[in-house]
Parts: structure tokens; sequence; C-alpha cells
């Protein structure tokens, strides 16, 4: 699957004077690549098109993605299990694949968000990956679109109940002044995931025919 659109973007972050104890966690995330070079070798390669980015003073953030980087806070991050943190790495290297770095205008952005995140959750279980006990996904919408998900929370009795581990991409503006989520980093990840499609061996049919009708 080599292709040019599996590079990481050229415009690579610069990476700061950095804290112990923020490289340390860094350390943690790398790693979890390392690991998928084994195992998973294309996730391992979509998932080096996200740099590493942690936010020190980021009050308040957990983690998300532009499209280019994969944003997490030491504190938060220190705070995660092994396995915790292996998900959240592949849930927003999903929302990238998904086509959820931008937001439609919607009532309801904390319903939006779940149920983006339902749709990603439900593709990493498709996967056979495993997930924690807090990864929200709703059964009975089980290989639904966000679209059909986010009709159907419209009477779920108490949406708030449920709490998104990450930051939408399209929320991320209430942390970091600066980012630009451009239609080309949109265009990019949809081409990745059609690429993706194509790799019928390694992908379950229900993502391949997600992807392919993006």
């Amino acid at each position: 699957m080599a292709d040019t659109a599996f590079s990481p973007d050229t415009l690579s972050f610069v990476e700061p004077c950095l804290s112990e104890k923020t490289q340390q966690e860094l350390s943690k995330w790398r790693e979890d690549r390392t690991l998928w070079h084994d195992h998973f070798p294309v996730i391992a390669e979509l998932a080096e098109c996200l740099t590493l980015t942690p936010l020190e003073n980021g009050q308040g953030f957990t983690t998300s993605t532009d499209g280019r980087h994969l944003f997490f806070c030491p504190v938060y991050s220190a705070t995660l299990t092994d396995e915790d943190r292996r998900f959240l790495q592949l849930h927003l290297l999903w929302h990238c694949l998904a086509g959820h770095l931008t937001a439609p205008l919607v009532d309801n952005p904390h319903c939006w968000h779940l149920a983006c995140d339902h749709e990603v959750n439900a593709m990493l279980l498709a996967l056979d990956m495993e997930l924690p006990p807090s990864a929200v996904l709703f059964p009975v919408c089980y290989g639904q679109s966000a679209a059909q998900v986010y009709r159907w929370l419209a009477n779920h009795p108490m949406p708030y109940a449920e709490t998104p581990s990450d930051i939408h991409p399209a929320g991320l503006w209430a942390y970091l002044d600066a980012v630009n989520i451009a239609p080309a980093i949109v265009s990019l990840w949809q081409h990745r995931a059609h690429l993706l499609a194509q790799n019928t061996s390694a992908m379950p049919a229900m993502i391949t025919r997600f992807f392919t009708s993006r």
C-alpha cells in the first residue's frame, strides 16, 4: 500500500523543549505505533501521518486531531491505561478516515460527536479491536451511519450521560487559536480511506463498503 498519500505531512510539528513528564507520555504514544508495525502494518503507516503533539497547557483538554497532528494533554495521558491510550490513538485515526474532521451545522454538537464516535467505534469493533468500557457505542445502531445515529439520538432520554473521551476535531477552536482544517486535508484523508478500502484482505466488508461510499 505504499503511496505518497500515506506519507506524513511535510509540514511537521517542530517539537519544543518538553518537560520530562511530557517526554515520558510522548514516548508511550510513539511506542504504541512501534507495536502496530508487527501486527497492523497498514494502521501503523497511517498513524505516522499524524504528528504526535503534546499540549502541556491544555486545561480541560484530552485528545483530538486536525488531520495533521494528534494532540494530547500529557496530564490526561498519564491517567490512561495502555489499552485506553492505544484505543484513543486508533479512534482519532479513524475519525480522520471517516471524514469527521469537520462537522455539519447541527442543533446538538454533543449528539453529533456521539454519533461520530459510535460510527468509528463500530468499525474498530469490526476490526476485532477491544473497546474500553467507556467507549461510545449504541448496539441497537450497529452498522448505521453517523447521520442515522444522530437522528436516533433525538429520542435518547439522557444523551449527556454519554461522555466522549476526545475532543471532536470541529471543536478544536476552543483550545487552539490557530487551528485550521483545510479542505485539502479532508480530501487527502478521503483518498487514504479509498486506498484502504482496496486492501480487501485486511478490511472487513463493512469497512470496505463505508470507505468506498465516501
